[in-house]
């Protein structure tokens, strides 16, 4: 990518974007900031409108539609949508035709749908990156899920998130899942007996790619999950706990830094570290 990384970010006043914007703001405004890294460049939220539902940072443009910030700055080059499925769609018809990059943190996609998107965004050399989790410590705890189920096949997860969040499982559960089956596949390894029967029982969780996950949503949480790990004699727990949506900041600026590293759709932040 020619030039700086210029972020447009959507859902700036939900509760995961707004932690972001102000977190974004205050490291452009460090004297440790690197003057070449990416920079928040606009902020989009319907409230702004009225009155935003949340404050935002000082000092950065803000816009009520993704379409007025891109007549406002032409030199956008990278979208990051923390919205929801819906919106984020029509984010990425505006995005791939102003030929943007796109990172991504929304959830609850119908099969295909970023899969067509990311061969538009290919067929113009832009990147589409969805991130099911931008938290660094988080995507480092999957990576060492995968290593642990090429030699631990039975493994349950258990994910716990604000009473507000609309999907169950969350992105993140399901994208460990993921990566727990790519493992013991790799490793030609099944689970117990127990885990395939999990899905009959809806006190065992939902089987997501053969791996039961239990979905907790409570007020006061914010995102929390663990992934146990069993053989005969002992037990393995991976967890993270992200305290404050703050923490996903760095994984965002770095998503965007990079970017422009892919064309066409990429899954996980893995891939940027």
């Amino acid at each position: 990518m020619s030039g700086p990384v210029r972020i447009v970010l959507c859902g700036a006043t939900g509760r995961t974007g707004n932690a972001v914007a102000h977190a974004l703001a205050a490291r452009d405004a460090s004297a440790d900031a690197d003057p070449g890294g990416a920079r928040l460049a606009a902020l989009v939220a319907p409230s702004v409108a009225t009155t935003p539902t949340r404050p935002l940072p000082d000092g950065v443009p803000a816009f009520a539609t993704l379409r007025d910030a891109l007549d406002a700055d032409p030199l956008l080059t990278v979208l990051v949508d923390l919205t929801h499925a819906e919106p984020a769609l029509e984010h990425l018809q505006l995005a791939v035709a102003h030929e943007l990059h796109a990172v991504v943190g929304a959830t609850g996609f119908q099969p295909g749908q970023l899969e067509s998107f990311g061969e538009r965004f290919a067929a113009v050399h832009r990147g589409l990156l969805h991130v099911p989790n931008f938290s660094i410590g988080a995507v480092l705890a999957m990576r060492l899920a995968a290593t642990m189920a090429a030699h631990f096949p039975d493994a349950e997860i258990v994910e716990t998130h604000h009473d507000g969040k609309r999907d169950s499982p969350s992105g993140t559960a399901v994208h460990t899942a993921g990566l727990i089956a790519a493992a013991r596949r790799a490793a030609g390894l099944e689970p117990s007996s127990a885990a395939a029967r999990a899905g009959d029982d809806p006190a065992r969780g939902e089987l997501v790619e053969g791996v039961p996950v239990h979905a907790l949503r409570l007020p006061g949480a914010t995102a929390h999950q663990e992934v146990v790990f069993g053989a005969p004699g002992e037990v393995v727990t991976i967890r993270h706990d992200a305290i404050d949506r703050s923490c996903y900041a760095a994984g965002v600026a770095l998503a965007a830094s990079r970017i422009s590293e892919f064309s066409g759709l990429e899954v996980g932040l893995e891939h940027v570290l």
